[in-house]
């Protein structure tokens, strides 16, 4: 329904449990299905399995004083025992703070500083800088590592796993309100944020994720994890696997052939992705070596997909559906999802349950209806408690009707389906007109000779930005800055022509879950200035 110009999703049913509750008894009533299984090494893991080890990792924390209202910190790629600590923490009512193990120091000082974790457990290769940020604050009182301890100092993962009292109760989580989890923003635009998701997002999240309007995964899928589970895409559908009993298997970073075999070998049934990786399938050669047929659905997110890229992948892998969804680290994981009949190409879906919306115009503020352009704001249960110790940016980004100004840019057509534009923030003005980079990249991605490609706007005294794009081209191919702007010229409008030509470079610097970094583009053509 439409209101003002505020449209909403379906009714939301009431939720009457905790989290840690609701993962505990998916645990249990899935038993001795397979859970995960390693790419690498082929451990597996049962559902059973993992109920016991979390249950393990629960009674230490618990022995620990560890309790509602503490934060328990995660740093390490990706790994089959990644989820035990997630699990521990919502079966006592803690606060969950995943980090990314590539910090440097300085970054993950900053991200502590915010969540301020009173346990970490890390990795190998995260544990150093965790180790070298321990002696800088005072709140961080052990360190658990899932390999080998650098000292005595450091706790082996191993005797948080070992077999306890087996009389662990879960305690009562009453309060659906408390964080469940503190997920650094992307930082695309500075240092990251910590982002408070309450125990009612999450379990608003897997809710939609068993309404059968909204089809994400269904029990028998077989999934890839290969997104790192410390963002927060890929952190929510380790939860959504759960309730939902898939087998998921595991990858701990993204290496081409490993990627393919493991999809081949263990026959893959749905891909969660960002575009990059979609464009990868569509266009590299190796693909053609493997078996992909057993691939259906393919999940994409994290940046807009153009509508070229699905159908090159559709054309080449036959699978039933490519689809969109739209959300941010804010919306816990996503306010608009597809239908699983009827949806529409380029789209990301419709308003999941719960979810209002509004279209605000970027220069007078006032709602806009269907089909036209402006800022995206939402509202529901999905919806973030705020920023971490950050009051100002908190109320900075809500308005006064409780809507969450997301930044991005987007429509919603007369059926209600919405399509994503670009970023507020990283829209070129060119001569008074609004040019989206994620446009421009989603035509040259096209080009056979280009691999990948980031555009920016450069300063024009006379126009304000120009279009610029920095491309990676295939690997033997020849094609020059001139071929490419012709090109480009004969694919857009005038005002999204490539005025302020075309870089060749190695790569396009992104964020872990695939956006690009915009601001290291900028850096990267000032020294080649």
């Amino acid at each position: 329904m439409a209101s003002q110009h505020i449209i909403s999703g379906p009714e939301v049913t009431t939720i009457d449990t905790s989290l840690g509750k609701s993962l505990y008894q998916s645990l249990v009533n899935h038993g001795n299905n397979i859970a995960m299984v390693d790419a690498l090494t082929g451990e597996t893991r049962t559902f059973s399995d993992i109920l016991t080890r979390s249950l393990s990792v629960a009674e230490c924390l618990h022995i620990r004083g560890v309790t509602i209202g503490d934060v328990v910190g995660i740093c390490s790629e990706n790994n089959l025992d990644f989820i035990l600590p997630v699990l521990a923490s919502y079966y006592i009512g803690a606060t969950c703070a995943p980090l990314n193990p590539y910090y440097t120091t300085r970054e993950l000082l900053h991200a502590v500083n915010i969540s301020k974790p009173r346990i970490i457990f890390c990795s190998d290769g995260a544990l150093k800088s965790v180790d070298e940020i321990s002696h800088q604050v005072g709140f961080l009182k052990e360190i658990v590592t899932f390999g080998f301890p650098l000292s005595h100092k450091h706790t082996p993962f191993i005797s948080f796993v070992r077999d306890k009292s087996r009389s662990f109760q879960l305690p009562d989580v009453n309060d659906l309100n408390i964080t469940a989890a503190i997920q650094c923003s992307s930082g695309t635009t500075g240092l990251p944020k910590g982002v408070m998701l309450t125990q009612r997002n999450i379990l608003s999240i897997l809710q939609t994720a068993n309404d059968p309007r909204f089809t994400i995964t269904k029990p028998g899928d077989v999934l890839l994890a290969l997104l790192p589970m410390f963002h927060s895409y890929a952190f929510i559908c380790q939860l959504i696997s759960t309730t939902h009993g898939s087998k998921v298997v595991v990858m701990n970073k993204f290496e081409e052939e490993l990627f393919l075999r493991s999809i081949q070998n263990h026959k893959i049934t749905t891909l969660m992705l960002v575009p990059s990786l979609v464009v990868f399938l569509a266009k590299a050669k190796i693909v053609d070596e493997y078996d992909l047929s057993s691939v259906q659905h393919v999940f994409s997110g994290a940046a807009p997909l153009s509508k070229e890229s699905e159908t090159l992948l559709k054309k080449r892998l036959r699978v039933q559906s490519i689809k969109q969804a739209y959300g941010m680290t804010e919306t816990t994981l996503v306010v608009t999802l597809p239908p699983p009949n009827g949806n529409k190409s380029g789209s990301s879906g419709i308003l999941v349950a719960g979810v209002k919306c509004k279209v605000v115009d970027l220069e007078t503020g006032r709602n806009l209806g269907p089909n036209k352009k402006g800022e995206l704001c939402f509202k529901g249960p999905q919806i973030m408690k705020g920023y971490c110790g950050n009051a100002q940016e908190t109320s900075a980004i809500f308005d006064a009707d409780g809507f969450l100004h997301t930044g991005d840019v987007g429509y919603y057509d007369d059926d209600g389906f919405f399509y994503i534009v670009d970023r507020v923030k990283e829209l070129i003005k060119y001569k008074g007109y609004q040019v989206p980079p994620a446009e421009l990249e989603a035509v040259l991605i096209n080009h056979p000779a280009v691999k990948d490609a980031g555009v920016i706007g450069v300063p024009d005294e006379a126009a304000g930005e120009l279009p610029l794009a920095f491309v990676v081209k295939q690997p033997g191919a020849r094609v020059t800055e001139d071929e490419i702007i012709k090109y480009m010229a004969g694919q857009v409008s005038p005002q999204k022509r490539l005025r302020g030509g075309v870089l060749f470079v190695d790569s396009i610097p992104k964020t872990n879950s695939g956006k690009i970094l915009r601001k290291e583009l900028r850096s990267m053509l000032k020294s080649k200035l």
